[in-house]
């Protein structure tokens, strides 16, 4: 803990900079750090002088109360409000009560909107996310900081929509790309059974051409191909297995005898399993 001019300051949550896929980032959030203070002493505690940041500055009071003036126009925090400051836009404390304390998120997001703050009231959502951040922070567990990460985003994203920000339109069809997901876990987790395309279009609740259609569409195939190419795959798999026979193999992906199974493989590899194995060294 960082101890300071009468604040005690602890910063929670600090974002990786090397984290492609972390969630503030895919909402557009870098150089983000979430901070709970506790005050103790007024005068100390105060920045009396006007002061900006090129990020933005989401400020959340849990208990006494806080006097900011920005861009002219006094606001006060009490518990269970918060105040958000846009960037590049001059502000400062007027006054704070000794038993202050409230978490500080800053971080940096492109906006085009020209407004200088958003004052409100939170949410219970937000309470639970505060709440939540503060129990992991002490957990100090390997999944912590992720779970952290995802109360931060959380908290911003309904702190912007409370303030009527606007967001990017997903353009592509969630539902559509979620069949596909849903169609091919059915399909790998199924595929030693042969699945028919009309078992997997009844199963996502589609019809066989509503299916093939979001399927070509996010796979670049037909279901009945996709099928096709994971059926050889696991047929490949267990062929690099000398523990099972041919006929082990057959019966295991369901083949009406290991007849058809010789002439399904030698049609796709183009030599029967038998000589695969050999190529294989097995």
């Amino acid at each position: 803990m960082v101890e300071r001019d009468g604040e005690k300051m602890k910063i929670l949550y600090k974002q990786p900079k090397q984290d492609p896929q972390g969630s503030l980032r895919l909402f557009g959030v870098q150089n983000c750090y979430c901070k709970r203070l506790v005050f103790k002493q007024d005068q100390k505690s105060v920045t009396k002088k006007p002061h900006h940041h090129t990020g933005f500055e989401l400020h959340i009071l849990t208990e006494g109360f806080q006097q900011y003036r920005v861009n002219g126009k006094d606001y006060t925090l009490e518990s269970g409000k918060f105040l958000l400051i846009y960037p590049n836009v001059s502000h400062t404390v007027l006054a704070s009560a000794p038993q202050t304390q409230k978490y500080s998120i800053t971080f940096d997001k492109q906006t085009e909107s020209s407004q200088a703050c958003f004052f409100g009231a939170i949410t219970g959502r937000i309470a639970d996310d505060l709440a939540c951040i503060s129990g992991e922070a002490q957990l100090k567990k390997e999944i912590s900081a992720a779970l952290i990460e995802n109360s931060v985003l959380e908290i911003l994203v309904r702190i912007f929509r409370l303030a009527g920000m606007e967001e990017k339109e997903n353009t592509e069809k969630q539902d559509e790309n979620a069949v596909v997901s849903l169609a091919k876990r059915y399909i790998e987790d199924n595929i030693d059974a042969a699945p028919g395309v009309a078992e997997v279009s009844e199963y996502c609740n589609l019809s066989v051409k509503q299916l093939t259609r979001v399927f070509r569409k996010f796979e670049g195939i037909s279901p009945g191909e996709y099928i096709m190419k994971k059926r050889i795959e696991a047929i490949a798999k267990l062929l690099a297995k000398d523990s099972l026979s041919l006929k082990q193999i057959s019966e295991i992906m369901n083949f009406n005898n290991e007849y058809y199974f010789n002439a399904f493989f030698k049609k796709h590899f183009g030599m029967p399993p038998g000589e695969y194995r050999k190529m294989l060294g097995q």
